[in-house]
């Protein structure tokens, strides 16, 4: 019930009671009151306030803009923003203790007008406590001691207590020391950006201008990277305590004057990113050397262990323009110097990943970037910057595209036999894949699975839970019309043989492998991924019709990050759909285990490698407790998914970074199995597995602590239990009744997912 609402009920039980009481007479007395007076006045029919403004403190969304930049008499910025919530109501007790104001100007370039660097001209000198350095620094910062307005409806001014002729004289000695020129020049683009803190919303608007003109249209800006790139895989870019969060911020203090003065390493933007995303691959780590950064306190961040989820060379990724991203094929945003990557060669720029390069020697020594594109351009010695990070292998595969046709004597008994072609999208011909040179030293494989209410390949012939194989190079025969089938070597099971266990409903096949190609004239072959492809087909369901697997995961969601998902040497790529008929919740690495070169050290016999279970285990590497730990191909790689390997760079919280709208609730899709930790005597048999309920499996492949264990194991989950028992209802999970959707603990609410 509405507060106005209430207000009017009451005050009319009020005016009942004086009634009541009206005269001096009570019921105590024995007098009964008398008839209400005639024409007594009717309350007015109430109006609902206007909604009032939300407290900044509580603000989820803060919508805030810069409206104004200008310089005063004295050389000080005072600007005008105005802020509201979520539903655009204005937000009016925004306090000075809850901003941070940065400005700086973007120095121009040698190399041409599209170029430039920011510089801050509000800087610390920075004196080194830890780490190797012996030497002051600038470094790039804010200030919010100048003057805050609260102008009313939302609407605020600062003027900056910055100075821009007027810098303190400790700045100004270190930036003589360090060559750099902290001058004001009126006919530069300048940023004013802000910070807000002390409330859940983060904004970080920015407003560039030049003093001189007071233009803001069609200005040099120096837009390199887009934050909305960035939050593909980090979801959302946030820094410093969460509240730095978009590019156009962050470059005003990480600019080429700051330098971390403890590791002697510059905070550069251009650099410092492309350093911690190479990582672990840089060429100073690999040779012994810790990429650190030093922060709050002082704290070291060691970017050594970072592992990038795709190739480094892939540029756009982060930053593209309109003529490096004219070809891709998903969607990026694009930036008007986002092409500069490909276009200005700088030792910084190129330095940040090559590091191991010495320019005072390169090419006979550059004191400065303006030889460079005398090699590293189209015609040049080098070649281009683009061609120099084209991702052959990706080009390469594009030129071929498999597809699986028709699914042939599919029914319980029967062989199945698959028809597919390969062809190159480009021209439209099709491949010989039996005598066409382009497939020597290929591996193209055809597999089968069942049943895609959830994998098992029961009565596969085999002592695992994969799917079927068959080469295709070698057992293929031509249809006369480009394309081949093949005829797989094992039945869909009857339930005649071992186990016993006839297959039902439906299954899947599929086409995977890779080619092997010299990617340029005289290197020797690359294995090049063959995107893989599946299509489901009908054991005996009623109508005959295929009925697919559940959806609950995007590919274009995993791409995001990973851009080409390519396992198994590059025989597994791009399909998610191949993927889980392998990852099922039968599978484990008990084979491979048992003879693992490097012995795991989880003490288990066998690990599931149940997709729903392994991909979260993975990723959810920052927060178990006991890292996940699987056994490679023949045993030869023990990988070991700890914080050391793996640093999600997302909210692991957020389901549909990965999952559809709804492939993360409750309940589960109907079918959905245990996942099998044991499996048993019977290698070929799932009836003596134990398993562990399918909730359960999930929720505890992330939050394996004690405590959610014991959660789940009150709630009905069970981490020792069979299929058999699940079927039969002895054993019941309860966890819809309250994270089921709409209930009290929705996955979708204790999760926080938008």
């Amino acid at each position: 019930m509405h507060t106005f609402a209430r207000t009017w009920i009451l005050a009319g039980l009020v005016g009942l009671l004086v009634a009541c009481g009206g005269g001096g007479g009570n019921s105590a007395s024995g007098v009964e009151p008398g008839p209400a007076p005639p024409n007594q006045p009717v309350p007015p029919t109430p109006i609902p306030p206007t909604p009032s403004p939300n407290p900044y403190a509580q603000a989820e969304v803060l919508n805030a803009y810069i409206t104004d930049a200008t310089l005063n008499t004295d050389m000080q910025a005072v600007i005008q923003f105005q802020l509201s919530d979520a539903n655009n109501i204005a937000i009016t007790d925004l306090t000075g203790e809850d901003v941070r104001f940065v400005i700086s100007k973007l120095e121009t370039s040698p190399l041409g007008s599209s170029t430039g660097t920011w510089q801050s001209y509000i800087n610390t000198v920075a004196e080194p406590q830890v780490g190797i350095g012996t030497v002051p620094q600038l470094q790039g910062t804010y200030e919010n001691d100048g003057e805050f307005t609260n102008l009313g409806d939302g609407m605020y001014s600062y003027r900056y207590a910055t100075s821009l002729t007027n810098l303190p004289a400790d700045v100004l000695a270190q930036a003589q020391v360090e060559g750099l020129d902290l001058s004001y020049k009126a006919n530069l683009t300048h940023r004013v950006a802000i910070q807000f803190d002390n409330a859940p919303g983060k904004a970080n608007p920015s407003h560039d201008w030049i003093p001189a003109s007071g233009a803001t249209d069609g200005i040099f800006n120096m837009d390199i990277a887009a934050t909305a790139n960035c939050n593909r895989c980090h979801d959302p870019l946030a820094i410093h305590g969460g509240g730095r969060q978009e590019v156009k911020y962050c470059v005003t203090c990480h600019n080429a004057g700051s330098v971390d003065p403890d590791s002697t390493n510059t905070v550069d933007f251009k650099v410092m990113i492309h350093k911690i995303h190479r990582g672990a691959d840089l060429p100073s780590v690999e040779m012994g050397e810790p990429y650190v950064i030093y922060g709050f306190r002082n704290s070291p961040h060691d970017y050594s262990d970072v592992h990038f989820p795709q190739d480094i060379r892939n540029c756009v990724n982060c930053h593209v323009g309109s003529a490096t991203g004219a070809d891709l094929d998903y969607a990026l945003t694009e930036t008007s110097q986002g092409d500069n990557w490909s276009l200005y060669a700088t030792a910084a720029a190129c330095g940040s990943c090559h590091d191991d390069v010495d320019f005072s020697r390169h090419a006979g020594g550059q004191p400065d970037d303006s030889n460079c594109d005398s090699c590293h351009s189209t015609g040049g010695i080098a070649g281009s910057i683009a061609d120099s990070h084209a991702i052959l292998s990706v080009a390469a595969s594009k030129k071929f595209m498999a597809e699986v046709l028709t699914v042939d004597s599919s029914m319980p008994g029967e062989n199945p036999v698959v028809s597919f072609k390969i062809s190159n999208p480009e021209t439209g011909q099709d491949y010989d894949i039996l005598t066409d040179p382009v497939f020597s030293g290929a591996s193209i494989n055809v597999r089968t699975a069942w049943s895609t209410s959830d994998y098992t390949n029961t009565g596969n012939e085999e002592d695992n839970a994969n799917s079927v194989s068959a080469s295709a190079l070698s057992s293929a025969t031509a249809n006369g019309d480009g394309s081949f089938s093949v005829t797989m070597p094992v039945a869909i099971p009857d339930g005649s043989e071992r186990p016993f266990i006839p297959a039902t409903g439906s299954g899947a096949a599929v086409v995977e492998g890779r080619l092997s190609i010299a990617l340029e004239p005289g290197d020797a072959p690359s294995q090049v991924p063959l995107t893989n492809v599946h299509s489901f087909f009908s054991i005996n369901e009623p109508d005959g019709i295929a009925v697919p697997r559940r959806t609950s995961v995007e590919l274009d969601n995993c791409l995001s990050c990973h851009q080409v998902l390519s396992l198994h040497g590059s025989n597994r790529t791009d399909d998610i759909n191949s993927c889980v008929t392998c990852h099922n919740p039968r599978n484990t690495d008990r084979g491979v285990r048992a003879i693992a070169s490097t012995p795991p050290t989880d003490g288990k016999t066998e690990e599931s490698l149940d997709f729903k279970t392994m991909v979260h285990g993975i990723h959810a590497a920052g927060i178990r407790e006991n890292p996940l730990q699987i056994v490679g191909f023949r045993g030869f790689s023990t990988y070991v998914y700890d914080e050391e390997h793996v640093q999600y760079p997302g909210n692991l919280a957020n389901c549909t970074a990965c999952h559809t709208d709804d492939g993360y609730t409750l309940p589960l899709p109907n079918g959905v199995l245990g996942t099998a930790i044991n499996t048993g005597a019977d290698l070929q048999s799932p009836v003596d597995d134990t398993v562990v309920t399918p909730v359960t499996a999930v929720c505890s492949s992330c939050h394996d602590d004690t405590q959610a264990v014991s959660h789940m194991t009150l709630q009905g989950g069970s981490f020792s239990t069979t299929q058999a028992a699940i079927d039969a209802g002895t054993v019941v999970e309860t966890c819809n009744v309250c994270h089921g959707a709409g209930r009290d603990a929705d996955v979708t609410e204790v999760h926080d997912i938008p």
